[in-house]
């Protein structure tokens, strides 16, 4: 793992492989709406007044492919994006990327982000402390080390879960440039990923295959408090706020998202439908795009809609009041003459929590 020095921005950090390029600069305040070029694997998050976002996707150049995940982060002006940043750029040639997971941290410019791969254990990165530089607060290079599938800043620390063939780790660390204040403790879980999430004060996951959902208390020494909730199917998916997680249960053929009351063990349904949807969590509401729709529920009240995308769903995110989605769309340009059609990936504000 090797960081470009500070004085560069945006940053750009590689997994095995030299850095090539460096991405995008800031963007202009007050855009309507986020461009991103293809269709790539979308993350996204809100909170702390700004939306973030990650694209994975693969790059070719004339001789080789290599993956690379861009993060972006817009700070929010009630339904409009103000400044848009691309704080951080991952490129790897060590082998596929399979998406990655980013959480808004809440503090100024503030982004956690994990890049796993299909054969490597990626980085866990926090952005971005008081000098606007990027720590990576965990990075592996061994074949056998844990891959981080999750991970959030839990007031002062850093924290995520990590799978291996040895079994899962709950780890943490300092968001803090050289700090060696790290820790590493046994998980009782064997999520993968998609099925783990942290937040302030929470983890929540289940095992692999499994139909319960697990919550607890993190610390540096483990988990505490630990409670189980049944989920009636194959639990999916698993995202969780202060307050609140959500779970995608593949049940009869279907597909269902409830909504679960971390401190009471309450559990209720509020979607039912083909397919797997996108969700999100933020402000102890969820968010669901599924298709071209996009619909919200809060306190585990039946999912209502909120608008429709102009293309198919990429990724939801909410803070309990805002809801963004990314779309794919296919625009029509015209270079020297030629018409040709492109593919991009638009995110935006498209209404408030219902």
């Amino acid at each position: 793992m090797h960081p470009i020095p500070s004085s560069m921005r945006p940053r750009a950090i590689a997994v095995g492989v030299a850095v090539l390029v460096l991405a995008g600069t800031a963007g202009p305040a007050g855009a309507a709406a986020i461009r991103l070029d293809g269709w790539g694997t979308i993350s996204a998050d809100m909170g702390g007044g700004a939306l973030v976002w990650s694209d994975a996707a693969a790059a070719k150049t004339k001789t080789f492919t290599y993956w690379r995940t861009d993060t972006g982060r817009a700070v929010l002006s009630g339904s409009r994006l103000g400044r848009i940043d691309h704080p951080v750029t991952v490129r790897t040639s060590a082998g596929a990327a399979i998406g990655a997971a980013i959480r808004a941290s809440g503090v100024a410019r503030g982004l956690v982000l994990v890049t796993p791969g299909a054969s490597y254990a990626g980085p866990v990165i926090w952005c971005c402390d008081a000098s606007d530089t990027e720590v990576v607060v965990e990075s592996d290079g061994r074949g056998d080390a844990p891959r981080p599938i999750a991970a959030t800043l839990d007031g002062a620390r850093v924290r995520w879960v990590g799978t291996s063939p040895a079994g899962a780790v709950l780890a943490a660390g300092d968001p803090v440039e050289g700090a060696v204040r790290a820790t590493s403790v046994a998980f009782p879980g064997s999520p993968v990923a998609g099925t783990a999430s942290l937040a302030r004060g929470l983890v929540a996951w289940a095992n692999a295959g499994g139909s319960v959902l697990n919550v607890a208390t993190p610390t540096d020494e483990g988990v505490t408090g630990t409670r189980t909730i049944p989920q009636g199917g194959r639990v999916i998916g698993v995202w969780a706020a202060p307050g609140v997680v959500a779970t995608a249960v593949r049940a009869g053929g279907r597909v269902q998202v409830a909504w679960n009351d971390p401190a009471s063990g309450a559990h209720r349904v509020v979607w039912r439908g083909p397919g797997t949807p996108k969700v999100a969590v933020g402000g102890r509401a969820i968010a669901i795009g599924t298709g071209s729709k996009v619909l919200t529920s809060r306190g585990g009240a039946a999912a209502r809609a909120v608008g429709d995308a102009r293309g198919p769903v990429a990724a939801v995110a909410t803070d309990g009041s805002r809801v963004a989605v990314f779309e794919r769309i296919t625009r029509t340009v015209t270079e020297k003459r030629r018409v040709r059609r492109v593919k991009t990936t638009q995110g935006r504000i498209i209404g408030g929590v219902r």
